[in-house]
């Protein structure tokens, strides 16, 4: 193993932000740290890593290089979902900075980042420099174009493409990113993550409409695909009188 993998880094594992240090490392991100025991619901990682990264800068520019790496792996219609449903609006700007910087130049998180908001007060993006009227003036005079439209001001962002492990690690570690890389973000790639992570997505079509962010008839002609690769299995429920939905591998 080469060292240029690993950004040195103490993890105790007491607090969320060691949590949070753990799934990414789990994802091939360059952390010297036990990587956690599964693979994290991706969506929600990215969540969490809004509510977290003005205590790490590290963690938001490792993450920033992650999503421009394999940004393709994220389930795109859950996230929306998830970040109207779960985020508080104060991290909606963390994250829409975080993935605006991610696609560097692309439009390959616009359809999210289009319901995201900047910060309604400008100030430094991580706690160190907000901390300080010094360093917080310094942040403003060194703040990428990228941050001020955020209105969270920080230095530009440098991928560690280094730091990361390559996608045949990825894939063997994480195995039900296989689909994901197949499906590419698309209805397919939600459905599946909300039948392995939101609790009762499969009691009905309606159910998982909801969680996984589709409308009933586009999860319906995406379950249709799914059924027939082998991947869910879709069961009358008699006493319900609707379908019930379950995952028939590791997806």
């Amino acid at each position: 193993m080469h060292l240029r993998f690993w950004i040195p880094i103490r993890c105790t594992m007491t607090d969320p932000l060691d949590t949070l240090i753990a799934q990414w490392t789990r994802l091939g991100a360059g952390f010297n740290a036990k990587p956690s025991a599964k693979t994290p619901d991706l969506e929600r990682l990215l969540l969490d890593t809004a509510r977290h990264a003005a205590q790490m800068s590290r963690l938001f520019i490792m993450a920033a290089t992650w999503l421009n790496r394999y940004g393709d792996l994220i389930a795109k219609n859950r996230l929306k979902r998830l970040i109207r449903d779960e985020l508080a609006p104060e991290h909606r700007p963390t994250l829409g900075l975080l993935l605006d910087t991610a696609q560097q130049g692309t439009r390959r998180f616009q359809t999210i980042i289009a319901n995201l908001s900047p910060a309604p007060t400008a100030k430094p993006l991580f706690n160190i420099e907000a901390s300080n009227e010094g360093l917080s003036a310094r942040a403003q005079r060194h703040a990428s174009s990228l941050s001020k439209k955020w209105g969270l001001w920080c230095a530009p962002i440098e991928f560690k493409n280094d730091a990361l492990r390559p996608p045949q690690w990825l894939m063997t570690h994480n195995r039900t990113f296989r689909s994901r890389a197949d499906f590419r973000g698309d209805l397919r790639s939600s459905i599946l993550a909300s039948l392995q992570y939101d609790s009762d997505a499969g009691k009905s079509e309606l159910r998982l409409a909801r969680s996984s962010g589709g409308s009933r008839a586009q999860v319906r002609n995406s379950l249709d695909n799914l059924e027939l690769t082998g991947r869910v299995a879709r069961t009358p429920d008699p006493f319900m009188r609707s379908i019930r939905i379950s995952l028939l591998q590791e997806a």
